[in-house]
């Protein structure tokens, strides 16, 4: 039985089955779940929400309060006071599912609101301010509500499958969001953020679609006229006088490498923005995972290997780099792994402080057989010998994985 509360009562251990104001405006997809962390009650006072339906049969009622430490604690919940892990808290399987799904039917969804922006920019040549940001206020609503590990899975697994304009731009604003979100930007520089990353390779609409939707290197008149994008998406963004100069800015620069060898040459290298240093990291992480632009395609831990060498070699900022891979890891949640033991699992936890050696819930022993449970194993914290490591990558796509460097 539905019972109506206001957000000063609400309290870890309670069922949230409904919310007085449309998801659109919270910071939650779904309007009915169980409230685990302290955090969930602050981000719904910080929303639009000041009342909320709770199901006592499901969680916790107003009169069960207070509620002991101890009592969260046998219950498994978990708030505020408790001394934060040295790493993310393991997740289950089941929710790692969960998680996963809800954060690709979002995907679906994004994506065609993106196909709406960009069906009209092909039409006319000029991105419109409104749409432009309507899709952005939905894809920073996702970033904010959704784990960062099951948004980076959605946006990237089996995206060498598709490499089209749409999912492209998708990915690389959704992942500039992230880092934006770790560094802090308030939502003003969220906002122009998101957009420039959305529109940064909207001069490539001006370009025969031979030119970007290809398998093969280009060379010659080719790929001059290719190099020729960010210039043209940047005048295509100034023209509508409504978007910020950091939005054309992003467009203009985010082919411009630290090293001096990107384009356009007129840009110095050392003057270019964060913001577009963060837009090229994620454009470029979704060029190698995908051939985007005709690269070929790689894993998602082998174009994370490339990401760093390419930091260290000084083509793309070290420092925003590093902060990515210690988002994601080098072996993402939800990758599923072969370890030297032959037995198989999931990657349910990254390890920052160890990134090669993250939490893995192995499902199959050596022989192929399934635990019957999985057995959680933190390959940063072992104590029997031989010691686990990752031996390779299992792709879903096929059963013949790549080996892990």
């Amino acid at each position: 039985m539905r019972k109506r509360i206001s957000l000063q009562q609400l309290r870890v251990g309670m069922y949230v089955a409904g919310i007085d104001c449309s998801w659109f405006r919270t910071p939650f997809l779904k309007h009915r779940f169980l409230i685990t962390t302290q955090e969930q009650i602050e981000r719904l006072r910080r929303s639009n929400a000041r009342a909320v339906d709770i199901d006592p049969s499901k969680g916790l009622d107003v009169a069960s309060f207070p509620i002991a430490q101890e009592t969260l604690h046998t219950i498994g919940l978990r708030t505020s006071t408790q001394a934060t892990p040295s790493h993310d808290e393991p997740h289950s399987l089941a929710t790692l599912s969960q998680e996963l799904t809800i954060a690709q039917e979002t995907r679906e969804k994004l994506i065609q609101s993106v196909k709406t922006v960009f069906d009209e920019i092909s039409k006319t040549g000029a991105p419109r301010p409104g749409p432009v940001n309507e899709a952005v206020q939905e894809i920073t609503i996702v970033t904010r509500t959704l784990s960062t590990h099951a948004t980076f899975m959605a946006m990237s697994h089996g995206r060498h499958l598709d490499a089209s304009f749409n999912n492209h731009s998708l990915t690389v604003c959704t992942l500039a969001m992230i880092i934006g979100q770790a560094l802090g930007y308030n939502p003003i520089q969220l906002h122009e953020l998101a957009t420039g990353a959305l529109l940064h390779d909207i001069g490539l609409l001006q370009l025969p679609d031979r030119l970007f939707r290809t398998s093969t290197f280009l060379s010659g008149e080719d790929l001059t006229a290719f190099h020729h994008h960010p210039r043209l998406g940047a005048i295509a963004i100034e023209a509508q006088h409504d978007f910020s100069q950091m939005v054309r800015q992003i467009a203009a620069e985010h082919h411009v490498t630290l090293d001096g060898q990107g384009y356009p040459s007129e840009t110095p290298a050392g003057s270019t923005a964060e913001a577009s240093r963060i837009v090229m990291i994620a454009d470029r992480y979704d060029e190698l995972l995908t051939g985007f632009g005709g690269l070929r395609p790689l894993p998602s831990h082998a174009a994370i290997q490339q990401l760093f060498q390419q930091g260290e070699f000084g083509r793309l900022d070290r420092r925003l780099v590093s902060l990515f891979i210690k988002l994601v890891g080098i072996y993402p949640v939800y990758s599923s792994v072969e370890l030297n033991t032959k037995e198989r699992g999931t990657i349910t936890t990254i390890n920052s402080a160890s990134l090669h050696q993250p939490i893995v819930a192995l499902t199959c022993d050596e022989t192929g057989s399934p635990y019957r449970d999985p057995l959680t194993i933190d390959l940063s914290n072992q104590n029997q010998s031989p010691l686990r490591s990752i031996e390779r990558v299992v792709t879903s796509e096929s059963e013949e994985p790549r080996r892990a460097a």
